[in-house]
């Protein structure tokens, strides 16, 4: 996954209050899409994907979201990592019918559909590291996130 970019400018915090995910995928896919990783079609494939397949990890403490959809939707591999200042109940990957509250979103945008069971193996090691995912979310500024994180996943 050489090709896979993540820099400090794929790194947000969201502070506002009362968030849907829907919300909170739609700002990070702008992100993506205003950066030119993805296609305008891309914000709303991953909010459709995500009503029938949820991607929450509920950690039984800082819980993650990871969003994606299919590969058509996007020009160059990357992934942006939001932390929310506010958690937003996500639906469970595992138990689509209840929520938890995500603190950290990683949305994906992959150019090869291989590439997804990589990343998603990178993002569980990361959030498995719940001390490490406590500093992120405690983390004031997009660089420091980035600084916590970038050894993980570049």
């Amino acid at each position: 996954m050489a090709d896979l970019t993540f820099n400090s400018s794929l790194v947000i915090r969201i502070e506002d209050e009362g968030l849907t995910c829907e919300d909170v995928e739609r700002r990070i896919a702008s992100v993506l899409t205003e950066q030119g990783y993805a296609k305008d079609s891309y914000a709303q494939a991953i909010v459709d994907r995500e009503k029938n397949f949820p991607t929450a990890l509920d950690m039984g403490g800082y819980n993650v979201a990871i969003p994606h959809c299919d590969v058509e939707n996007v020009n160059k591999a990357a992934f942006c990592m939001a932390v929310l200042a506010h958690p937003v109940a996500w639906h469970k990957m595992d138990e689509p019918d209840e929520t938890c509250p995500v603190s950290v979103v990683v949305m994906l945008a992959l150019t090869e559909a291989h590439a997804h069971l990589e990343m998603l193996q990178k993002v569980i090691a990361f959030v498995q590291d719940q001390e490490l995912v406590g500093k992120v979310v405690a983390s004031k500024s997009a660089d420091e996130i980035y600084a916590l994180v970038a050894p993980h996943f570049n």
